[in-house]
């Protein structure tokens, strides 16, 4: 209440004017003796610190400040009621705000009540349905022998070695070393000069022309193919001064021993405990991922734009760092880019909501003793690093409600799992 008035101010009106999925548009209606009574307490507040020439310091007279400085206390004084009535009105309206509501008129005459339009985005609040025994079919948890064979062909792969070939001539399976120099339009090209240059025939070249063109060759033999640099007709003169190819170990007791193991069964024993480990994370995570995509089916809601619009800028960040580089994306890039995301970045927050719904409704909670076994788990992992426990307890002061937020998601996961209803694949 205002320095000037003794009188009770009236209440201010609110009221919902609309509603569009998740974005409310409300009235404010501020009584005018509280306007007053605000803007002559801004009023008297600037009097206090105006500089007018000609008077002392804090010394002018209300009315001369009121001529130099009404404007301003009027804004202040909209300011200060905004920043009073605005929470008031979320709070007796029940609405849950996921963003600071945006003030988008404000409408006020002298002697007349301060009128104010917010335009504020709520929190859907979604009844979750059919969370109870969807359908999953579950990959194999165990690896088989095929994919232990084809392990442990990886591992003989990467110890193989190159040797000098029988053969006289370059085919698709050999591996050639060649010293080469290029030219276009007669004229010869800056960098683009080398010796002993290997080039594995069996593989996807990043220069078109140039397997065609060894294709053949003998070894010391010399020739001039045409090939693309840049996307630009190049030719290439190239020597080849060796033929090699790839010799594979044989998978026996030495090849263990190179991989550290005593014998080749517990070489492929262990190879099976990874396997099985990777197995069982895989067809675990296609679970979840098949849950998640069947609740975001059958719970269709409308989202409040800035959440998705930050979920996607999220998304597009990540995803810059993983195309840019040290290139450049083009606004076209980008603006297709979003577009594609963006049905993912509403799933993500869809499924959120959906999450969280499950949650209340199955009274899914956390506890402390599962937030200290949280940090426990922490501790154990850093623990010889005292540095980093003393950062992990920091963290865990500071981020406490938003771990426990983590807990309960994955508690309510874990009861969507043991609820779901399985079938082998």
């Amino acid at each position: 209440m205002g320095i000037f008035s003794a009188l009770r101010s009236d209440k201010p009106k609110f009221k919902k004017l609309k509603e569009e999925g998740c974005v409310v548009t409300l009235s404010i209606e501020v009584a005018p003796q509280e306007a007053t009574d605000q803007s002559q307490t801004a009023l008297v507040r600037l009097q206090s610190l105006a500089r007018i020439p000609g008077f002392r310091a804090g010394k002018a007279p209300i009315g001369i400040v009121k001529q130099h400085f009404s404007g301003r206390a009027r804004e202040e004084a909209v300011d200060a009621l905004i920043r009073k009535h605005v929470p008031a009105a979320l709070a007796e309206l029940k609405l849950r705000v996921v963003e600071s509501p945006m003030v988008e008129e404000v409408k006020w005459k002298d002697a007349e009540p301060l009128l104010l339009t917010v335009r504020a985005e709520i929190a859907p609040t979604p009844v979750a349905k059919d969370y109870i025994k969807i359908p999953v079919t579950r990959k194999p948890q165990t690896a088989d022998e095929a994919a232990l064979a084809k392990r442990i062909d990886e591992l003989r792969d990467a110890q193989a070695r190159l040797d000098v070939c029988a053969d006289e001539t370059v085919g698709e399976k050999n591996f050639v070393v060649i010293d080469y120099s290029a030219s276009q339009n007669g004229k010869a090209l800056a960098n683009a000069k080398g010796t002993s240059e290997l080039v594995d025939m069996s593989s996807e070249q990043s220069v078109p022309g140039l397997a065609e063109g060894l294709k053949g060759m003998k070894r010391g033999e010399s020739k001039l193919i045409k090939v693309k640099l840049g996307g630009k007709e190049t030719d290439l003169h190239v020597v080849v001064t060796e033929i090699k190819t790839k010799i594979l170990p044989a998978i026996d007791g030495e090849f263990a021993k190179d991989m550290g193991m005593e014998s080749l069964d517990e070489l492929k024993s262990k190879l099976k405990e990874v396997l099985d480990r990777e197995a069982n994370s895989a067809s675990e995570s296609d679970v979840v991922r098949q849950i998640e995509e069947a609740l975001v089916k059958a719970n269709v809601f409308p989202l409040p734009p800035s959440m998705v619009e930050r979920q996607l800028e999220g998304m597009m960040d990540r995803m810059r760092r993983q195309l840019m580089g040290a290139t450049q994306l083009s606004e076209k890039v980008l603006a297709d880019l979003r577009q594609k995301l963006q049905p993912k970045a509403e799933d993500e927050v869809r499924l959120a909501f959906v999450i969280s719904a499950i949650a209340e409704k199955e009274k899914i909670e956390v506890s402390e003793e599962e937030l200290a076994s949280e940090l426990e788990a922490g501790l154990k992992e850093a623990e010889h690093e005292e540095k980093k426990k003393k950062e992990l307890r920091e963290i865990f002061a500071k981020r406490k409600e938003s771990i426990a937020h983590m807990i309960r998601e994955r508690k309510t996961l874990n009861f969507l799992k043991g609820k779901a209803v399985y079938k082998d694949a």
